[in-house]
């Protein structure tokens, strides 16, 4: 009985550990801000892959608001390992950052990548929580997301899991520009990253103080 319930053990850590990670380059780059309706935001985003693989990318997105809660991020990125993905979140934030709480969030979405010799599909949601504290330079608002979801790659199904940390600064003289850093750490079928951003929205920005 207790050689099986080994082997069982061991099987199940071979799997974990072994187990070929998810090849899109997920990230999230997001805090509880959310871009007004009728608004729009670009995101450039290099990105080094730090563990399970090595690898670079480029990540560019897209953001379009809908409502005071809530707005669309179209996504295009390419890699070294692998030749493109393109995916679609939407963005939901029902608790805002006030003085007395912090933003709590998530996106929800899919992305489709193409690596050189197979492609997979990916349903994702990125529950997340931020707050803005205000400083000198502008406003820095650390925020903390789980990203997970589930992959579809070559018949078989992936449970790729995530912790992000990061941080948005926002330039107090021209809040239009905002730059991120985020890392992640592997939980499960995943990757850790180091992603840097830089994000312009096009209309005005108007920083309460």
């Amino acid at each position: 009985m207790m050689s099986r319930i080994s082997f069982a053990i061991a099987a199940l850590v071979a799997a974990v550990g072994f187990s070929t990670p998810a090849h899109a380059y997920f990230s999230v780059i997001q805090t509880g801000d959310v871009v007004p309706a009728g608004s729009f935001q670009a995101v450039i985003e290099p990105q080094i892959i730090t563990t399970r693989y090595d690898g670079l990318g480029l990540n560019a997105k897209l953001d379009a608001g809908i409502d005071e809660a809530s707005s669309v991020r179209g996504i295009l990125g390419i890699g070294d390992k692998m030749d493109f993905e393109l995916g679609a979140m939407y963005k939901y934030v029902p608790f805002p950052d006030t003085a007395n709480q912090p933003a709590i969030g998530f996106e929800v979405g899919g992305l489709y990548a193409k690596t050189l010799d197979e492609s997979e599909f990916s349903v994702r949601f990125n529950p997340f929580i931020s707050k803005r504290f205000e400083a000198e330079i502008g406003d820095i608002t650390p925020y903390a997301a789980l990203p997970l979801g589930i992959t579809f790659r070559d018949g078989k199904s992936l449970w790729p899991v995530q912790l992000a940390l990061g941080s948005q600064l926002r330039l107090l003289n021209l809040p239009q520009l905002s730059f991120f850093g985020e890392f992640a750490l592997n939980v499960h079928e995943a990757f850790g990253y180091i992603s840097f951003a830089a994000a312009w929205q096009f209309d005005e920005v108007k920083m309460y103080r």
